[in-house]
Parts: C-alpha cells; structure tokens; sequence
C-alpha cells in the first residue's frame, strides 16, 4: 500500500497477541477509513427491517446492530511501530424483551472476559498490561538479526531472497518470500462486506431477477380476460370452378376486400381474426391470477432466504480471515521467541558452556517456526481470495480485516432451550415460508384442475370496418364498398378423452401437491437441525475458549520459567523448546476457539430467520 492510499486510510492500528498471565491474547491487524468511522445505518439493515427480517424480540447483542462507530480510535505515532494504545473495552447495548418471544439476553456469568490488548515492543520486547516479558529482545543493528517483527505498511511484507540461517554477526537473517505478494490491498470491515454482498453478489441477484419474473407471469395471468386488439386487411380473388349451397357448380370470377379492425373474410363469414377478440378458458382465468399470486410471494422470501446464506457465508469468511491473519501474527511471536532461544544456545555454544548439538535444535526449531509463518501467510491470501471471490471483488487485491482484538461475540444467550429457539425459527425462516407460498400454488393448481370440465371456454369477437367485392355474374368484381360489423360470441365446454385425461391431470396436481408438502417438512427438519447444530457447537466452543485460555496462561508460565532458566544455563534447551512449542499451539488453539465461537453465533442468529447483523466490530472488539 503506498503511501496515498494511506492518506485515504489514516486510521491505523496494530496489536500483537503474545501470553498473559490471566488471560489469552492474540495479535491483531486492523486499518479503519474515516468513511467507515462515519457509518450510520444503512440500506442493508433498513431494507432487512422492511422485509421483516429482523432478529428475534429478546436478542440481546454485544454490540448494536448499526455501523462502525463515529468516533474512531486513535491512529499510532508511526505506521510501522507496532505500540498500540489498548483498544476500547468490549460493552454490551440490550434491546427490549417482548413476551411473545423467549428472552435471549445472555446471563452475566456467561459474560465473556473483555479482551486483552498485548503490544510488541519496537525494540523486540513484548508487554502485557504494561508489564514486560523477561529480557526478550531483538538484537541492535550489526548484531545477528532476527526476524522482522514490524509490519510494513498495509501488511506483512517479505524480503525476496531465502538463505541459509547463519549466525554471523555481519549477516542478515532473511526471511521467506511472501506467499502470495498481493498487487493491492483494500481494508474491510464486516459491515462494508455484508453491504457489498447484498448489492453485488449474484447469487442474491438472480434471486431478485425471479421477483420479477414472477411479477411478469402474474401481470399475464391477470389479463386473460382482457381483449386483444387487431387490425388490418385483406384481400380475396378467385377464379374457376365454384360450389353452390345446394351443389350447382358454375364457373366464377370473384373478388373481395376488407379494411378495418379485424381481417381474413369472405362473402358472408364472418372475421377469421376479429378487430377486438377475447379467447380464454375460464378456469384459467379464474385459477392462474391465484398461483402467480402465491409464486410473487414465494419468489419474494426465496431472495430473503437466498440473501440470509450469502450474508452468512459472508460473515464466515470475513471471520476466517480475521482468524488468518491472527495465527499469522501469533506465529510471528512465536518465530520471535524461537530466535531467541537461538541467539541464547549459540552464545553459550560459542564459549563452550553449551553443546553445539542444543544450538543447531534451536535453530531447526527456529526454521520449523519460519515455515509455519509462511503458512500462516498463505493461509491470510487464501482467505482473502474465497472472501473477495464471495464479494464479486477481483481476489489479486488483498482484502485486509478491520476490527478490534478477537473475543467471544455473543449473540444468542447460550442458556436459551433448544425448544424455545426452535420455535422462533419456525416461525420467522423465509425458506420455511417459501415452501408454503410453494404448497398454496399447489393447491391453486389442483382445485384448477378439478374445475377445468366444469367451466367453459370462452370466445369472443367483434371487427368492424370497410368491405366490397364483386363477381362476373355481379359486375363490378370489386366495388360496391360500405361500412361492415361482425359481433361472435361462443362457450363450449370441454371433457378430454372422455374425462380420463382430466382425470390424469387431478392426479398429477394432487401428487405435486404432495411433493410440495414434503419439502417444506424436510425444510422443516433442516431448520431445526441447523438450530440444535449451532446451538451446541456455540456451547462447545465457548467451552473451548475456557480450556484454551487456561491452556495458555499454563504454557506461558511454563515457557517464562524454561526460558530464564535456560538464559541462565541451568536448564536444558530441550525443555523451554518443548515450552514455546506448547505455547505455540495454545495461541492457535484461543485463536481458533474464538473464531469457531463467533462463527457459531452468526450460524444461529441466521438459523432464526434473521440476516446477519451488521456488528459494530471496533466497539464489540471482534477484529483479526
């Protein structure tokens, strides 16, 4: 990102999660425009109030469902400095608890902790709360590097070039290439992305397209009885052998013409096409308006439905980037920490109070961290790429998450009963309510059917306009010209094949009927299947931030101890290696726990019937 894109994007923040010792933190990278820091609510969330697609009464959420705040956070000194003032704490904001529907609100020993913002020291050093981790530093300049820990401007850039490790004082560390290097890079936030998904995802768009397809077959169905218009003329010559009425054959020449509404006559028949016709059976005129009415409805919650999916997937993707590029940045730490044990096993290598074999572990270890960042740095592009392919957007401009640091986002109080939220789901799901507008066509066309030998066609005809002729037994053979109206009116009713085709027709309505029927119950099922499913893994997963957190504080304190003993060369570099691995997987185990967490609670509030709501992500601190 060049430096007048960030002119655009002055609003910069990064936060590094290292360990604490009460509480989990992860390293988070986030860039906010002064455009999203002046959000208010907008047409995504108004139109999803219109459709009624609102979440439930007795929701509560941990941060409104409205924009990005208008007072954005304080932007660093430096861009590349990786000191970031703590960001805001998380706080909730209820909405009112109706009767009608179970109170969802969560109870306060669920409250999740408010999230702890750890900052990585320029100069090598990690904080928590303000306290320093023991004498982990980056080695000054000429001294053997170690891998950057700042981030270049707009995201994690690579040296070019891959070489062996070496200690030498006069070498630089590289490090590996960045996997893939983006073009260009384009902060977003999750509110920006669901608005972009519902104006320009086309999946959501060929939805709306039925809409008006189905408006179009019912403006058709409406206007079965309303007459059709025809004009124009026509012009009859004949010559040779003619029949009389009673048989006579006589040899005539004739000729006839008709100007005016309507045309194809000859000598006293009337119009073949008439100037205003109307030609229907009345069962379909009846019975058609009725199923067009019910496919508009059904077409109407199908793109509610269709835009409920894409939204989710949406959110889940922008939380799986956030996740990404968290484990990137922990990973970082990590390969930080592991250079330090390094930098330690080869000075006392160096002087012969250590063994050359615990120098050449570490550094093994140090590259087994380095490719880890990488794939960590891989694991960012993809999933910026499936969330840009998601956006309509092209996937070579990297998407760049904005938000605070990672923490449990509860939507849904996790004590609610499996029945309650059922029940709600039933009762507001636009798919459920699809299949039943799909079940009321049915029946249209079934009762259609039923009533089809019992009503009449119906045609009707009147033409008027200028007529004349003439033969060689009435000179002139076309003269005589003078003004002309036809007036036809004609019901028949209609038994096909004896009634046994009508017959088949009752049948086959009547079947569809039932196919219908049966898919809304299997979309029943489906509804409370997704329900129960995000219900429990919400609770699992809240279950395994509790267990990663404590997984955490534990490995920390152990890696703290390891490594100062080792500084000191009274332990074995075996043992605080075996510490940072611990520690290593407890930092992505919290990372992960959160995601799956959040990613569960946006699953169940759509699982209700209701879009994803566009979450304040800087002011619930749900960032990457």
């Amino acid at each position: 990102m060049n430096s007048g894109s960030f002119k655009r994007h002055p609003i910069v923040r990064l936060a590094v999660v290292a360990t604490a010792p009460v509480a989990a933190a992860l390293l988070v990278v986030g860039c906010a425009t002064d455009e999203a820091a002046r959000m208010s609510e907008s047409v995504y969330q108004w139109k999803a109030l219109a459709n009624g697609a609102i979440p439930p009464t007795g929701v509560k959420v941990v941060a409104p469902p409205s924009a990005v705040a208008a007072t954005a956070p304080p932007a660093p000194a430096a861009i590349d400095s990786l000191g970031v003032p703590k960001p805001p704490e998380l706080f909730a904001e209820e909405s009112p608890t109706g009767s009608a529907v179970p109170s969802l609100a969560p109870s306060p020993k669920d409250a999740p902790p408010p999230p702890i913002s750890i900052a990585l020291d320029p100069k090598g050093g990690s904080q928590i709360a303000g306290k320093p981790l023991p004498s982990i530093t980056l080695p000054p300049p000429g001294a053997p590097a170690s891998p950057p820990t700042a981030l270049a401007a707009g995201g994690p850039r690579r040296d070019d070039a891959l070489s062996p490790v070496s200690l030498d004082p006069k070498t630089v560390v590289p490090v590996p290439t960045s996997i893939p290097t983006p073009p260009a890079e384009y902060p977003i936030d999750l509110a920006t992305a669901l608005r972009l998904a519902d104006s320009s995802n086309p999946t959501i768009n060929v939805a709306r397209s039925l809409i008006l397809e189905a408006l179009a077959q019912q403006l058709t169905a409406r206007t079965l009885l309303v007459p059709s218009l025809n004009g124009g003329l026509s012009y009859h010559d004949h010559t040779g052998p003619s029949q009389r009425s009673a048989g006579t054959m006589i040899n005539l020449t004739q000729q006839s013409l008709y100007i005016g509404a309507g045309a194809s006559t000859v000598t006293a028949g009337t119009l073949a096409i008439p100037g205003v016709s109307i030609f229907s059976q009345l069962t379909d005129a009846w019975y058609e308006p009725l199923a067009a009415r019910q496919r508009v409805i059904g077409s109407r919650f199908n793109v509610m439905a269709t835009s409920n999916d894409i939204l989710l997937d949406v959110a889940l993707l922008h939380l799986q980037l956030l996740g990404a590029n968290a484990e990137f940045e922990a990973q970082r730490i990590s390969e930080t920490q592991a250079y330090e044990i390094v930098r330690v096993t080869d000075e006392y290598s160096t002087t012969g109070e250590g063994r050359q074999a615990d120098a050449e572990r570490a550094k093994a270890e140090w590259n087994l961290r380095r490719a880890d960042v990488q794939k960590a740095e891989e694991a960012v592009g993809v999933s910026a790429a499936r969330l840009a392919m998601r956006l309509n957007l092209d996937p070579s401009v990297r998407l760049l998450p904005i938000g605070g640091p990672l923490t449990p986002l509860i939507l849904i109080d996790l004590d609610s009963t499996q029945q309650e939220l059922i029940k709600v789901a039933l009762d507001r799901r636009p798919d459920l309510a699809t299949r039943t507008a799909q079940i009321g066509e049915a029946e249209v066309r079934k009762r259609q059917e039923i009533g089809r030998p019992l009503l009449p066609s119906l045609w009707l005809g009147f033409s008027g306009g200028g007529f004349g002729g003439g033969s060689n037994l009435t000179p002139p053979t076309l003269g005589r010209f003078a003004g002309r109206t036809d007036f036809d009116v004609q019901l028949y009713w209609t038994l096909m094949n004896f009634g046994a085709g009508n017959l088949a027709l009752i049948k086959q309505r009547d079947a569809q009927l039932g196919e219908a029927v049966a898919v809304r119950q299997r979309t029943i099922n489906r509804a409370r299947a997704e329900v129960s499913q995000a219900l429990a893994d919400s609770r699992a997963a809240y279950h395994k931030i509790s267990i990663a957190r404590a997984e955490l504080v534990s490995s920390d304190k152990g890696f703290r101890e390891d490594f100062l003993r080792s500084r000191d060369n009274l332990g074995k570099p075996i043992e605080v290696i075996n510490s940072l691995n611990l520690l290593a997987d407890a930092r992505v185990h919290l990372i992960r726990a959160l995601v799956e967490f959040d990613q569960s609670q946006f699953r169940l509030w759509v699982a209700l019937g209701a879009p994803p709501p566009l979450v304040d992500m800087q002011r619930s601190g749900v960032g990457g």
